[in-house]
């Protein structure tokens, strides 16, 4: 009886691998799908600085520069995350 019970164990944990496995490889695709179409929207930024503000090619490197020594990455999604939170509380 005790083998059949490990068996049927094994077999749960196997499932569970298996879900997880499943799971991680959706969410992948997911966090792919955000990025491109991050990279679209950051391309398109760029287009439109380079039509209606001349000097913007020239100045990007600096401005990618400050940004980057100025803002981290890591704030500004946890103060989108806390903007959301306090929407839904107000509502």
């Amino acid at each position: 009886m005790e083998e059949l019970d490990i068996k049927r164990q094994f077999h749960l944990l196997q499932e569970e691998v298996e879900a997880a496995v499943s799971l991680t490889g959706d969410v992948k695709l997911n966090l792919l799908a955000a990025i491109d179409t991050l990279r679209i929207e950051v391309e398109v930024l760029k287009r439109f600085m380079e039509r209606y503000h001349a000097d913007f090619p020239r100045r990007y490197p600096e401005l990618r520069e400050e940004t980057m020594r100025e803002v981290d990455p890591e704030w500004i999604e946890r103060s989108k995350r806390s903007k959301k939170t306090g929407r839904a509380k107000e509502e």
